[in-house]
């Protein structure tokens, strides 16, 4: 299934929905950004930033109230568009009494998939998902993290050219995650020209797996960008102790917000590379000595959710005395 320009692109979207007679709940607001072939793109967001709506949306399973979604170069609305995809959804659910052999033999008849062809497609995914073992066994009594495996080797039956997964790896354990993980950069080998959108609010997955991010919050988008512009080093900050300065550059440095003195020498926060060397460069020429370096990099939970730090009111927290 070929196809030219972005995998995924979407145009001033606007989603409303109608929640009573008169109320209105805006979901998404004139979201503009693309997904070009050929990437793993992370879409990021807390809980309420519009991120399972503009999935359904981009899946068909939603009409968007105003805007354009193209899913390689049809419209989502078409049937077209969606033979293009295979997606996987957040809790994935098959017939209990059907074996994994048995769900990807249904699913790919649905395909149009037949004979030695089909056989030799699920015998390769099952295997790929590590599942080739129970390939007989019904699907009631599989994990959680079996389950999500399936529905994925179920999503890759007919190589769709654009993977579509819905918070791949909620509700899994850490080696659930990183099996999916590992499957995910894997399946990326081994398709290069393959696309991967997949929404998240796990936040260190997204940074091991990801070439570039959307960002949403509250509806709207907030950033697009590469991983790396996103974690560039401007927004690194640096931690540096110093010890035996000059009295004049002891002074200087005492007399800035951004040091302190503590009981191993002066410390010194530094935003960015360049105020970095500058700042390693001055304490040489001083004859000073820089006893650590700590890198302490702004991560994604700082990009997305800024500040969330609380200070409670005097008097007030969980220390606070206790009053008769």
């Amino acid at each position: 299934m070929n196809f030219t320009g972005d995998a995924i692109s979407l145009t001033s979207v606007t989603k409303i929905f109608q929640t009573g007679v008169i109320k209105r709940k805006l979901a998404v607001e004139d979201l503009t950004f693309t997904v070009p072939r050929g990437e793993v793109v992370g879409l990021l967001g807390a809980n309420g930033s519009g991120k399972s709506t503009t999935i359904k949306m981009i899946l068909g399973f939603l009409k968007a109230t105003r805007g354009e979604i193209l899913v390689c170069g049809h419209s989502a609305e078409e049937r077209m568009a969606r033979s293009f995809i295979g997606y996987l959804p957040e809790n994935p659910r098959f017939q209990r009494f059907l074996t994994a052999h048995d769900v990807m033999k249904y699913f790919g008849k649905l395909l149009g998939m037949r004979g030695d062809t089909l056989e030799r497609r699920i015998e390769y995914l099952l295997e790929l998902v590590t599942l080739k073992h129970v390939t007989k066994e019904r699907v009631h009594g599989f994990s959680k993290g079996m389950t999500q495996r399936l529905a994925l080797a179920q999503a890759l039956l007919n190589q769709p050219p654009l993977l579509i997964f819905d918070e791949p790896m909620s509700g899994l354990d850490p080696l659930g995650r990183k099996e999916i993980r590992t499957l995910i950069t894997r399946i990326h080998d081994e398709m290069p020209e393959s696309t991967m959108f997949f929404s998240t609010h796990i936040l260190a997955d997204v940074e091991q797996v990801c070439s570039s991010v959307i960002l949403l919050k509250q509806g709207r988008l907030k950033r697009q960008c590469t991983l790396d512009e996103l974690l560039s080093q401007s927004d690194q900050r640096f931690e540096l102790l110093v010890r035996n300065a000059s009295p004049s550059l002891e002074k200087k440095y005492l007399g800035s917000a951004e040091s302190r003195m503590s009981a191993g020498g002066i410390q010194i926060t530094v935003q960015g590379a360049d105020a970095l060397a500058a700042r390693l460069f001055e304490i040489k020429t001083d004859g000073a000595t820089v006893a650590g370096v700590d890198s302490q990099r702004k991560s994604l939970e700082d990009e997305l959710f800024g500040d969330t730090s609380f200070t409670p009111p005097p008097g007030v927290g969980l220390n606070a005395e206790k009053t008769t």
